[in-house]
C-alpha cells in the first residue's frame, strides 16, 4: 500500500526536526523578507536560500529555491552549499515521485561530498535520501544497502535524532520485505532515542509503522488502534503526509473486514489529503483502493473513474525503463569513486616525486642562504626579539596585575569593614556587659567571615585563570542568583548605614556573560551606591529586557549624595580615578568605575551614567541576555 518511510523523509528531512507546516510557512516567509531586502552577503544569501528551501512545503518552490541555491554556489565556488544545493533539489525531485532526476542530483552531491571529512555528516544525510529513494520504487536492495551506509556513518558521528530516524527507515524496509521481527528490532532500538529526545513526531510514526507489523500479522484490531492513535498525534502537528498514508493503511483493513462504509469514508480522507499537498503515490494507493470497493459495490461508474486515476497515477511513478535507470545509478556512481581514487592514488605518486625532487633543490639552496643571514643576524636580531617581547609582555602583566590589585582591594573592603564594625560593637557590648548580645555578634562575624572566605577562594581561582589578561568565559548565569551573591555580601554594611537594599525583577532572566568580570561590576556599583548614600537611604537593583529583548538592563539606583554635572561626564576615563570618600569617610582606590566600564566592554555590553546632586544616582548596564 503506502510508503510511510517515503512519508517520514519528506517530512524530517526539513532539518530533521520541523514541527508543523504552518511554522514553516511562518519561517520561511520571514526568511524572503529578509532576501528581499538585499543587504545579504553572498555567503548569508546561500544561507538563507537553503534555509529556505528547507523551510518551504511546496516541493515546486523548493524545487526552485534549491536550483537558485545551485546558482549562487557555483558562482561562489562554494562546494558546501553546492553539496547542499544538490541535495535539496533531488529531495524535491522525490517529493515529486521523479526519482531518476532525484538520485541523479542526490549521487552529484554524494560524489562531491565523498572522502571530504568535513562533509561526513551531509553526505550520511544524502545516503538516507538514495536510500528513500530505492524504497519509494520498490528496490529493497539498494535502499538496505544505502540505508546500513547511512546507520553506520550516523553511529560514528553520534547524532542520535537523525540515527533514530534512520533506524525506524530501515525498519521499514524490512516491513517491506516481509522480515517482520527484523523491522520490530529496529522500531524498538529507534523509540526509546526519539522518546528521550522529546521528538513526539518520531514517535507517532514507530506507532503507526509498528500498526503495519501487526496488521501483517494478523492482528487488525490492534492495528486500527495504533493507527488512530499515531494520526490522532500527527493531527496537531499538521503532518497531512503520514496522516494521508494511514488514512489508506485504515481503508485497507476496513477493506479486508468487509467494513465497506468505513473503509470508503478513510480512504477518501486520505485521498483528500493527498490531493491537496500533491503527494503521487498516496492518491495512487487510495485511488486503487476505491477502484477495488466500488466494484465490490457494484458502482463500476466510480469504479472506473478510480482505476483510471489510478494507473494515471501508477505510470507517472515507476516504470520497468526508470528502475532499471536508477539501479544503473548507483553503478556508475559506485565505479565513479572507485576510478577517483586509483586517478587520486596515480597523482599522488607524480606529485610526490616532484615534490621530493623540488624539496631536495630547495632545501641546499635554504641551506646555504641559512648559513650566511644566520651568522649575520644571529646575535643582534634574537637578542631584540626577545628583549622586545620580555617589554611588551611585563608591560601586559604588570597592566593586568594592577588592575586586579584594584579589584582586590575594592572587593575586600566592604567585608573587611563589615568584618569590623561588627567587632567594634561586640566590644561595646562587652564593656557595657551585655554579654547575651555577643552571641548574636559572634553568628553574624562567622557568617560575615564566610562571605569573605568565599570571596577569596572565588578571586583566588579568577588569579590562576589569568595568562597575562583577564579571561572572558562567557556562560548561562542566572541575574538573580549573583544578585542574591552581591546583596548578602553588603548586607551588613548596609543595616550599618541603615539603608535599605532591594533586588526586584519582573521575571527571571539568564545572562550571556562572563561570571567573574559580572560579579565585579555588580559589587562595584552597589558597593558604591552603599558609599554614597546617607544613613536612611536606599539602594535599589532592577532587571528588565530592553525593547529588542536581547539585553537585560539592570539599574543600580541610590537616593544618595549624587555626583557634579562636571565629573559625571568624564566618570568613566582613565585620567578620572580620584577617590572620593562615602558619606562615613570610607575610602577607595578611584578605580572601581574604571573596571566596571572594561568588564562591561569585555561581556558586550553598555553602560550608562544618570546623576543629580543631592538626589542621587542610577547607572544602567546592558548585558546580553542568553
Amino acid at each position: 500500500m503506502g510508503s510511510s518511510k517515503h512519508l517520514l523523509f519528506v517530512t524530517f528531512s526539513l532539518l530533521f526536526g520541523l514541527m508543523g507546516f504552518t511554522q514553516n510557512r511562518v519561517k520561511a516567509d520571514s526568511i524572503r523578507k529578509e532576501i528581499d531586502k538585499g543587504i545579504l552577503t553572498p555567503s548569508q544569501e546561500m544561507e538563507a536560500y537553503y534555509r529556505l528551501a528547507t523551510h518551504t512545503i511546496a516541493p515546486d518552490e523548493r524545487l526552485s529555491h534549491s536550483e537558485y541555491l545551485l546558482k549562487l554556489a557555483k558562482e561562489a565556488k562554494s562546494q558546501e552549499y553546492l553539496i547542499k544545493a544538490y541535495m535539496q533539489i533531488g529531495m524535491s525531485h522525490r517529493f515529486m515521485s521523479n526519482l531518476e532526476r532525484a538520485l541523479e542530483n542526490l549521487f552529484k552531491g554524494a560524489d562531491e561530498a565523498n572522502g571530504k571529512s568535513q562533509f561526513k555528516s551531509t553526505l550520511a544525510e544524502i545516503y538516507a535520501e538514495i536510500s528513500t529513494c530505492y524504497t519509494q520504487n520498490g528496490d529493497s536492495e539498494n535502499a538496505l544497502y544505502y540505508g546500513s551506509k547511512t546507520i553506520k556513518m550516523l553511529r560514528e558521528l553520534g547524532r542520535q535524532q537523525p540515527l533514530a530516524l534512520s533506524l525506524l527507515n530501515y525498519g521499514y524496509d524490512y516491513y517491506l520485505m516481509g522480515s517482520y521481527d527484523s523491522a520490530m528490532a529496529y522500531y524498538d532500538e529507534s523509540e526509546p532515542i526519539l522518546k528521550k529526545l522529546g521528538f513526539d513526531l518520531g514517535v507517532a510514526y514507530i506507532i503507526g509503522n509498528r500498526a503495519l507489523v501487526y496488521w501483517k500479522q494478523g492482528n487488525r484490531e490492534k492495528a486500527k488502534e495504533d493507527l488512530f492513535k499515531a494520526i490522532e498525534m500527527l493531527e496537531p502537528m499538521g503532518d497531512k503526509y503520514g496522516m494521508a498514508d494511514y488514512y489508506n493503511q485504515l481503508g485497507a483493513i476496513y477493506l479486508e473486514e468487509g467494513a465497506e462504509e468505513e473503509a470508503i469514508k478513510y480512504t477518501l480522507t486520505g485521498l483528500d489529503m493527498a490531493q491537496g499537498i500533491g503527494l503521487k503515490e498516496q492518491v495512487r494507493d487510495a485511488s486503487h483502493l476505491l477502484f477495488q470497493l466500488y466494484n465490490k459495490r457494484g458502482n463500476l461508474e466510480e469504479a472506473i473513474k478510480y482505476q483510471t486515476q489510478y494507473h494515471a497515477y501508477k505510470d507517472s511513478i515507476q516504470n520497468l525503463e526508470t528502475t532499471q535507470r536508477l539501479g544503473d545509478l548507483r553503478t556508475e556512481y559506485e565505479v565513479g569513486i572507485k576510478q577517483a581514487e586509483v586517478d587520486l592514488l596515480l597523482e599522488q605518486k607524480r606529485n610526490n616525486r616532484i615534490i621530493m625532487i623540488t624539496i631536495g633543490v630547495l632545501l641546499f639552496a635554504f641551506i646555504c642562504l641559512v648559513v650566511i643571514v644566520f651568522s649575520f643576524f644571529k646575535s643582534k636580531n634574537r637578542l631584540s626579539k626577545q628583549l622586545e617581547k620580555q617589554k611588551d609582555d611585563l608591560e601586559v602583566l604588570n597592566h593586568t596585575k594592577d588592575k586586579f590589585f584594584s579589584i582586590i582591594s575594592h572587593d575586600l573592603r566592604g567585608p573587611v569593614n563589615s568584618l569590623n564594625g561588627l567587632v567594634t560593637v561586640s566590644q561595646l557590648y562587652l564593656k557595657e556587659g551585655q554579654g547575651d548580645k555577643i552571641k548574636g555578634m559572634v553568628d553574624k562575624m562567622g557568617e560575615s567571615v564566610d562571605r569573605l572566605t568565599k570571596l577569596l577562594d572565588t578571586l583566588l581561582n579568577w588569579a590562576l585563570q589569568q595568562r597575562g589578561h583577564f579571561p572572558y568565559v562567557p556562560e548561562r548565569l542566572e541575574l538573580g542568583e549573583l544578585v542574591k551573591d552581591v546583596i548578602e555580601m553588603f548586607r551588613d554594611t548596609a543595616i550599618s548605614k541603615n539603608i535599605e537594599l532591594e533586588f526586584e525583577a519582573d521575571k527571571v532572566y539568564h545572562l550571556k556573560a562572563d561570571k567573574n568580570t559580572t560579579s565585579t561590576i555588580l559589587r562595584n556599583l552597589v558597593n558604591n551606591a552603599i558609599k554614597f548614600t546617607n544613613s536612611g537611604g536606599h539602594v535599589k537593583i532592577t532587571a528588565k529586557a530592553d525593547d529588542t529583548n536581547q539585553y537585560c538592563l539592570i539599574k543600580v539606583s541610590d537616593n544618595g549624595v549624587g555626583i557634579p554635572r562636571e565629573k559625571l561626564e568624564g566618570i568613566f576615563d582613565l585620567d578620572e580615578s580620584i577617590s572620593t570618600k562615602g558619606t562615613l569617610g570610607e575610602t577607595g582606590l578611584g578605580l572601581g568605575l574604571q573596571l566596571v566600564h572594561e568588564f562591561v566592554i569585555l561581556n558586550k555590553g553598555k553602560i550608562e551614567a544618570e546623576s543629580e546632586e543631592a538626589k542621587g544616582t542610577t547607572f544602567t548596564i546592558a548585558l546580553p541576555l542568553a
